[in-house]
């Protein structure tokens, strides 16, 4: 199990190296403030334990999941297909 972490934990470092290196080019504040903020938790949770790496994954997650407004989670809705049969009945 080892390697799959240490196969995650080098992604994350090269994610985080791709966010610092976006955050070095871009001009809007806004933008390089939040990249920087990306490559900061990549990083961290790169360089986690196991244990702490499944705590902060999931963390990161949920508070991806909540809208900053006003902190309610985010719904999402799915279409399903219906085969022409139940159209043609409707």
């Amino acid at each position: 199990m080892a390697p799959v972490l240490s196969d995650q934990s080098e992604e994350l470092k090269r994610r985080a190296a791709d966010c610092l290196a976006l955050a070095r080019a871009t001009s809007d504040p806004y933008t390089r403030l939040s990249l920087l903020t990306m490559a900061q938790r990549l990083h961290t949770m790169a360089n986690g334990s196991a244990v702490e790496f499944a705590s902060i994954l999931r963390n990161f997650n949920d508070e991806q999941l909540m809208c900053p407004s006003d902190g309610k989670p985010v719904t999402q809705q799915q279409q399903q297909i219906q085969s022409k049969k139940d159209d043609e009945t409707n």
